[in-house]
């Protein structure tokens, strides 16, 4: 196979813990192995990373009070130029303005601008709008995360476009989290399109329905337009808020939790799920979309927007064994469907067909 010289946006590599973090790194790792990466950063924070890089790549950033726009939008450009790439890539659903000339390859993890707007950051939102269509339009392929994401590039873009799933990080090795109950695990950064609300709702509804004495352990940063999310936590004394955590700390979670709850109002993809059936792990995930296509039988399916069917799910895992069983098995075979090492190989291929239009 061709060696590439692939110029990359590395803006998410500032951020490995977010899903677009976890995805970058775990695709450039794999990528570093058999092509040159020129790995591109928009200002000085990023330096530590060409100081200790998490895989070979030669790194450029722009300097200390350089606007990022101007770095993304111009510097990016020249040194593509400078370093004589075959290909740009984006993993992170935008291009800089100033790559006529190159190939390139644009992965989109969602659109959540155009269907929860409303559970965006208002400068977040302004720059989906505005960069990721003209994204669309110039990029010569287009990586969609899930199937449910390519439908909803359709009306932008029908050529060129190719789902590959992602895969679940190799987390460490790790004990079970100690905790005096069996817990179900909640993972995400709380924030409206996460529904924790509805989740914390579901789970009080369950509990006052008979759920066995199993709580609810969540793990995620501090989110933003959820200013009464801490109560409702506070209410219920059998949900445990440990915010962000480690990836250690992480494992340890998912090799004691009970299972996941992924009922988010919408995701491009659903990492969580993924990671939790790499051991076995049911669901409670929602119903449509693409944590439907992801979960498959290794989930409870339900409604997020309806709080009494999540409480169905949590008193489904809770306390049904024979369902519990069904969904673990399904979970442990389902495993097996989602993997960096074949996400990497494909993106590999696009790339070479691109770099070779």
């Amino acid at each position: 196979m061709q060696r590439l010289r692939i110029g990359v946006d590395g803006r998410p590599l500032r951020n490995p813990f977010t899903g677009i973090g976890i995805y970058t790194r775990e695709i450039l790792a794999r990528l570093a192995k058999h092509h040159d990466l020129c790995v591109y950063l928009d200002d000085f924070r990023d330096s530590g990373l060409a100081e200790e890089p998490p895989f070979p790549a030669t790194f450029r950033s722009g300097t200390k009070g350089m606007p990022d726009a101007l770095v993304v939008h111009a510097l990016f450009g020249r040194w593509t130029r400078q370093d004589a790439v075959d290909v740009f890539f984006s993993p992170r659903h935008h291009l800089p303005a100033l790559l006529a000339y190159v190939p390139t390859v644009v992965t989109i993890h969602d659109l959540v601008w155009r269907v929860a707007p409303e559970t965006m950051r208002g400068t977040n939102r302004l720059l989906e709008t505005a960069l990721m269509p003209v994204a669309l339009k110039r990029a010569d392929h287009i990586i969609a995360v899930s199937q449910d994401t390519a439908n909803r590039l359709a009306p932008y873009r029908s050529r060129n476009v190719h789902v590959i799933h992602e895969g679940a990080r190799c987390l460490p090795k790790a004990l079970p989290f100690s905790h005096p109950r069996p817990f179900f695990l909640f993972v995400g950064t709380k924030e409206p399109r996460k529904n924790l609300r509805g989740v914390i709702e579901g789970f009080t509804h369950a509990c006052d329905g008979g759920l066995p004495p199993v709580d609810l352990v969540l793990a995620g940063s501090q989110g933003w337009n959820e200013p009464t999310l801490d109560a409702a936590i506070a209410a219920n004394n059998r949900i445990i808020d440990l915010g962000a955590v480690s990836e250690d700390v992480l494992a340890s979670l998912y090799a004691g939790c009970v299972g996941v709850v992924v009922a988010s109002h919408y995701e491009g993809f659903g990492l969580p799920l993924v990671e939790a059936m790499q051991r076995g792990k049911p669901a409670i995930a929602a119903n449509a979309g693409a944590l439907a296509e992801v979960a498959g039988d290794a989930a409870v399916l339900v409604n997020p927007a309806d709080t009494h069917d999540i409480a169905r799910g949590f008193l489904t895992l809770g306390a049904d064994n024979q369902a519990y069983s069904t969904h673990a098995v399904a979970a442990e075979r389902r495993a097996s469907l989602f993997s960096w090492d074949h996400a990497a190989e494909r993106t590999m291929a696009i790339l070479h067909a691109a770099a070779n239009r």
